[in-house]
């Protein structure tokens, strides 16, 4: 376990960019469609959002994993479940794309793994509960009483929090490739090599499309085209490696969500896919055996990407559990 805290310290310390995909275009020549971006001041902190839709069957709160931005969500997941009579709000965590940085806060080091060998106190400027508490403060700001909330990977983790310490907020409770953070659950195989040394855009793309094309599922074997394509987008938008190690440190200061997750009364469904290289699926099994009457969903050949084979069957499990709320 100390290992894996200081190797993922050691890449807090040396991403580039943004180094968790969640969805891929698989046709370069596709043009993205950027929409509206709004700002809320929620949890005493600047949160970009976007707003989709009306709320005739109810709100979806899309929340985004590590060091992704909210347009790593698929157009595609969000105007189906706009389809299905859904407003869908998809935001940026705090320290990533156009949310508020902090800039004055510190980054983890190697004495951050000292800290956590020894079971000391590893005084992280924010812990996820701090995130989930972001998400409801960005819901209470749009006069949203209940949510639907949907999280991918640190994303899910967030959400498990959220439908713990917020039940009255969260309807239903969709984990995606996400974990319980349970020590003794399997590691990921995703081998990282430090010895980049990009300094320029270009450079820091082509060594991050070389990274998440180990993440598993059929993903893996889109073309490098495409790959960069995407990751140019979310480079462009926003560019902020520090933020994405100060996320990382939460993950692990947060500890795990065991006894959390037995809390959760709400509708849940968790999805894994069974090729995940960087979170085993195990780690999803393992949070739905927790939470009482959660179902759990393996997609069989899915990575940690919602590919386009799997995004349909995730649109219609988020639309069966939200009515299992109802």
């Amino acid at each position: 376990m100390f290992r894996i805290v200081l190797i993922c310290l050691t890449l807090a310390t040396t991403l580039v960019t943004s180094a968790v995909v969640y969805a891929v275009d698989d046709a370069p020549s596709a043009r993205h469609v950027e929409y509206p971006t709004y700002t809320a001041h929620a949890n005493g902190i600047s949160l970009a959002y976007q707003d989709f839709g009306e709320p005739r069957e109810g709100t979806v709160l899309l929340v985004m994993g590590l060091g992704a931005q909210l347009v790593a969500w698929n157009d595609e997941l969000v105007f189906s479940l706009v389809d299905a009579g859904y407003r869908v709000i998809r935001f940026d965590n705090r320290d990533t794309g156009w949310s508020e940085k902090f800039y004055d806060a510190p980054t983890p080091n190697w004495l951050t793994g000292i800290r956590f060998k020894f079971g000391w106190s590893m005084n992280p400027p924010y812990l996820l509960s701090d995130m989930a508490a972001d998400a409801n403060a960005l819901l209470e700001h749009l006069g949203v009483e209940q949510a639907h909330v949907v999280g991918a990977s640190m994303g899910g983790m967030i959400a498990q929090i959220m439908a713990a310490e917020y039940p009255q907020r969260v309807a239903s409770l969709t984990s995606i490739m996400s974990t319980s953070g349970a020590a003794e659950l399997p590691q990921g195989k995703v081998q990282l090599d430090f010895s980049s040394d990009a300094t320029t855009r270009d450079e820091a793309i082509q060594a991050t499309v070389q990274l998440v094309k180990q993440f598993g599922g059929r993903t893996a074997d889109i073309g490098d085209e495409a790959w960069t394509k995407r990751l140019s987008r979310f480079y462009d938008r926003s560019h902020y490696a520090p933020g994405t190690a100060r996320q990382i440190w939460a993950i692990i200061a947060s500890g795990d969500r065991v006894e959390l997750l037995q809390t959760i009364e709400q509708p849940t469904v968790v999805i894994h896919g069974s090729d995940d290289a960087l979170i085993p699926y195990q780690a999803g099994e393992h949070t739905a055996q927790l939470v009482p009457g959660a179902k759990f969903v393996l997609l069989d050949g899915m990575g940690h990407h919602i590919d386009a084979e799997s995004l349909p069957i995730i649109v219609d499990e988020i639309l069966s559990v939200a009515q299992r709320a109802k």
